[in-house]
């Protein structure tokens, strides 16, 4: 991926970028708030929640989205090195690293979650780093699969974190986007007041500014498949997909070019 020896390891995570303070300050204290400030113990089991998780219910629908790709990652026959970008204290990657061996790269401006996933995770597979994707030194071509777990929302501009991401993948590599709203045109004023009503309902409307609503319309310059499409019965899914339980669809673009 990149020579790591010219980085600084802090606890468990390599420095790839300056440090940020400003955005994770802010997004730790909504995390605080909504009581998603998880313990080893928890995050070691997550998606699989424990019955004293505030929010086992919603973990439910992230467990049968993991378990989706789970069987998706089954298929593949060969090891991959595979990004996990906005993974968070990297409860994804540790998960599947439990039965899978392919190289996983966590990747996230959120230093305080990438430190404790770093403590907690117990693969040699797994490597954690604090980077802004748009300058870290990164090799070209090296990725075979880059997942994006529920984090697409807090990306500026998908345009270009996507042909950002596809100068990483390897040829005929995949960018797996999955858990994140997309939305028509027409959605977009009440999705984007609804928002900000909850941000402002439990004491942040400024992370409101941080949350960009993803539309389908974005997608029409890339060589996408939805996967998993909760709102269109007659979707072409692939046939070893488990019942629908997300609301949000999974979409696959792949490496052909733009």
């Amino acid at each position: 991926m990149i020579g790591l020896s010219k980085y600084k390891l802090k606890d468990g995570v390599y420095i790839l970028t300056p440090v940020n303070d400003r955005f994770e300050e802010i997004y730790l204290k909504v995390r605080e708030k909504e009581k998603r400030i998880y313990s080893d113990e928890e995050l070691d089991n997550l998606p699989f929640a424990t019955a004293n998780n505030p929010h086992k219910d919603e973990w439910k629908i992230r467990t049968e989205s993991f378990l989706k790709f789970k069987k998706y990652l089954d298929m593949k026959s060969t090891s991959m090195n595979i990004l996990d970008l906005g993974s968070g204290n990297g409860w994804f990657s540790i998960q599947l690293s439990k039965s899978t061996d392919h190289k996983y790269r966590c990747v996230d401006v959120n230093l305080t979650e990438l430190k404790q996933g770093a403590q907690v995770a117990k693969s040699d597979h797994i490597k954690f780093f604090y980077a802004d994707i748009f300058s870290a030194e990164i090799s070209s071509s090296f990725f075979d699969m880059i997942i994006i777990n529920s984090a697409v929302q807090y990306f500026p501009d998908l345009k270009t974190l996507l042909k950002t991401l596809l100068a990483l993948l390897k040829p005929e590599g995949e960018i797996h986007i999955i858990d994140s709203p997309f939305y028509r045109e027409k959605e977009l004023p009440d999705a984007k007041q609804r928002t900000i009503n909850y941000f402002s309902s439990i004491g942040f409307p400024e992370m409101s500014e941080n949350y960009f609503h993803r539309t389908w319309s974005e997608l029409s310059s890339f060589s996408y498949k939805i996967l998993y499409n909760p709102l269109a019965l007659k979707s072409k899914v692939l046939k070893f997909i488990s019942p629908k339980t997300s609301p949000f669809p999974w979409i696959c673009i792949k490496n052909e070019g733009l």
